[in-house]
């Protein structure tokens, strides 16, 4: 049968990519557009299965909801999947409840945000079901189903459904896909690959994930939730297939890592270097991992391999917070400062990522942070919020004494504050952060090297704060 999978149109305040933080999402620079990788792997499964696919992606040909509506609708498809996030749900449940009033055809919504508050979403919205957790099999169960000709989606693990009396069936977890390779490489003949950007780069981007899952278990983490504790990895030979595939037949050079600790196995990544090297792949990547699990001859090795950037997690300067929030990542600070060195030193650009507002954050724990980063002097640096997202252990941690409201959870606002600083005192934290991290002379020296790619900072550092600036 005919299936659409529908990356939603973002919110007209901010462009939101679903892919990130977990799969909860996130607002992000208008200059970068992810593919929906996720329905790309959703894709390949069920074209194996000799269904017909069509992926929608509201951002990758700029429309709006109205647009969206009608285009998915034109398609006559006998099921439609669409994705979530949590700042954009109220938008994307409505599209989902609009589509299946005009179709009359099952309509699910997959999304670590549905995934975790299911119940609340059949209160609200006349959506079918919701896939929880990894994707793939679900979906090509609940499709098979609707082939067959049922309305009834009992016993598919994974599954949350409503039936024809309003009653929602919560179905048992699905079990963690152990054999990665097993599964096709994502179907990027359906996207409109040209149409994908990252800041900085002069041509079209897509991603890969290699692995799923992460054993640092971080409280505030999205991906452990959608992806697991356990680490499952695609072999390198896997991997490399799927390189080959997007480069030589896609024409695609620039590569995006999505996995959440990519260097997680040394011998792996040294192996997928290899593979690149030995196919003479024309490509340029990055990927975000942990100081921890990288060496200088692993960096050595990635930047031969096309390596040119390198996000880091540093999160937090302060000890105990690393230890009982952070997985406990940068536990060796000169470690981490001899990465960022020997980085710079073989050509690998890097970013850190930190974040503001932990529970017991007092601003001078913050202050730690700032001053971590100055001192370790990655390229690029981005402050976030702590956020709560369902499900997470921090999450649990605050429920009960807080209210959330998922509309706001954009990665960057705070969505509350703590016992020390109040929301907007963690905002102003943030932008203090940004200020004294690029206000430096040697920072100012050198983002002004690049002139496009600073003026497109500024712009999204004003459109975040605005006025509060």
């Amino acid at each position: 049968m005919k299936i659409v999978l529908v990356n939603p149109p973002s919110p007209p305040e901010y462009r939101v990519s679903r892919g990130l933080m977990g799969g909860f999402g996130m607002a992000v620079n208008p200059e970068l557009l992810y593919p929906p990788i996720e329905l790309a792997h959703v894709a390949g499964l069920l074209e194996e299965q000799g269904h017909e696919v069509v992926i929608f992606d509201g951002d990758g040909v700029d429309a709006d909801v109205a647009a969206a509506r009608k285009a998915i609708v034109a398609e006559a498809p006998a099921f439609v999947l669409l994705d979530s996030s949590s700042t954009s749900l109220t938008q994307d449940l409505g599209l989902a409840g609009d589509v299946r009033s005009d179709l009359g055809v099952p309509v699910f919504m997959l999304g670590s945000q549905v995934t975790y508050t299911p119940d609340d979403l059949f209160q609200n919205s006349s959506i079918d079901g919701v896939i929880r957790g990894e994707p793939e099999h679900t979906v090509s169960e609940v499709a098979a189903r609707i082939a067959g000709g049922s309305t009834t989606f009992e016993d598919i693990t994974g599954v949350t459904w409503v039936d024809g009396e309003g009653v929602v069936h919560q179905e048992p977890e699905r079990d963690k896909i152990n054999d990665l390779d097993a599964l096709p490489i994502p179907s990027r003949h359906l996207l409109n690959n040209s149409v994908y950007k990252f800041p900085g780069l002069d041509g079209p981007v897509t991603t890969v994930k290699s692995s799923r899952g992460c054993p640092l278990n971080c409280s505030f983490c999205g991906y452990t939730l959608a992806q697991g504790l356990r680490f499952r990895f695609r072999s390198p030979e896997h991997v490399v297939k799927e390189l080959v595939d997007l480069n030589k037949n896609h024409g695609l050079k620039y590569v995006v890592f999505r996995d959440p600790i990519f260097t997680t196995r040394k011998d792996r990544v040294m192996d997928i270097c290899d593979g690149i090297l030995r196919e003479g792949l024309d490509i340029e990547w990055q990927c975000e991992t942990a100081v921890k699990t990288l060496s200088p001859e692993l960096l050595e090795k990635m930047a031969e391999a096309g390596c040119t950037h390198i996000s880091l997690g540093i999160e937090s300067g302060n000890a105990e917070i690393q230890k009982k929030h952070c997985g406990n990542k940068l536990n060796k600070l000169d470690q981490a400062k001899e990465v960022f060195e020997v980085c710079r030193r073989v050509g690998i650009e890097t970013r850190a990522f930190c974040m503001i507002g932990f529970p017991e954050e007092t601003p001078e724990m913050a202050d730690e942070t700032i001053k971590l980063v100055e001192w370790l002097d990655p390229d690029q640096v981005q402050f976030c919020a702590v956020t709560a997202y369902p499900g997470t252990p921090l999450y649990e941690m605050l429920s009960g004494t807080r209210d959330f409201d998922f509309a706001t959870m954009t990665g960057h606002h705070a969505t509350e504050g703590n016992e020390h600083m109040t929301a907007a005192e963690i905002e102003a934290k943030i932008r203090q952060a940004y200020r004294s991290f690029y206000r430096r002379p040697k920072r100012l020296i050198g983002e002004l090297k690049h002139p496009r790619r600073f003026a497109g900072k500024v712009a999204r550092y004003f459109r975040l704060w605005g006025k509060g600036a």
